[in-house]
């Protein structure tokens, strides 16, 4: 990746949050998308319930964005805008959608969804544009990879290919077709069908493109989606992806091979957006 305008930042896990802790708990993630449990706090119960950790989270986050703003847009009020994501990701909260709570593991990732939202309000708010943000989510979303322990992303790419990986994408899929919670995600999975990938899915509908609509931020969607590629270069996770829901697709295609360079990224992608 080249130089980003952020690039004079401390370096730090800017986007780690705690809900991040119990990664490994029950089934593996898949990129986003694994088998979620029931549960039966309803979503004003977790969002109330969680507040207190979901602000602070996201507190991290905006350290994050006033840095970040302040190296790379030094005429941007930096404290504003982050003091500005802050009360926009609050004002947030009460309408996100019902996943059911922590036990869906895309509940993470809708959450993560609207941090990016609520950091293009502020950003807009303050003349920049949805390319902006997202290169700005982008490229803290890099350092957070940076940061994590090579350790760390080799077992996850190694865990992504077993066997109960596949198992949860297959299973998860099916379950998605069920639509239990309207602002979910919904998905198709593919494995080792002899067209040069070992594990896939078919993304049919996107919880984060329900919440970037019903938060009238469709323009900063698609920047959303390129984080999934350096987290596969990292992982040695192969991913190759023709296009997204963000960006107009009929459906998002991911296909992953173990060990297959990635050649997409932001220089690659946004040309198409």
């Amino acid at each position: 990746m080249k130089s980003s305008p952020g690039a004079g930042i401390s370096r730090r896990r800017f986007l780690q949050a705690s809900c991040r802790a119990s990664y490994w708990a029950g089934c593996l993630a898949v990129c986003g998308c694994a088998i979620p449990w029931p549960a039966s706090a309803s979503a004003q119960n977790y969002y109330a319930a969680n507040r207190t950790r979901l602000l602070a989270d996201f507190k991290g986050v905006c350290d994050g964005v006033r840095q970040y703003v302040a190296a790379a847009y030094p005429g941007v009020a930096a404290p504003a805008v982050a003091a500005d994501a802050m009360v926009a990701f609050e004002s947030m909260l009460p309408d996100m959608a019902d996943l059911g709570g922590d036990a869906n593991r895309n509940q993470l990732y809708l959450i993560q969804a609207g941090w990016l939202a609520a950091i293009h309000a502020a950003m807009k708010s303050h003349g920049r544009t949805a390319a902006d943000s997202g290169r700005l989510f982008y490229d803290l979303n890099a350092m957070d990879i940076a940061n994590t322990p090579s350790p760390e992303l080799t077992a996850r790419g190694e865990a992504f290919f077993t066997p109960q990986s596949r198992h949860s994408l297959v299973a998860w899929a099916q379950w998605s077709e069920l639509r239990t919670y309207p602002g979910d995600w919904v998905g198709r999975a593919y494995v080792e069908n002899g067209s040069g990938f070992d594990l896939g899915y078919d993304m049919l509908e996107c919880g984060a493109v329900k919440l970037f609509k019903a938060q009238g931020m469709m323009d900063v969607a698609p920047y959303f989606c390129l984080n999934d590629f350096p987290r596969s270069r990292a992982e040695g996770t192969g991913l190759v992806r023709t296009g997204t829901l963000a960006q107009g697709a009929a459906l998002c295609d991911f296909r992953y091979k173990k060990g297959r360079d990635v050649t997409q990224g932001w220089e690659t992608e946004t040309g198409r957006l």
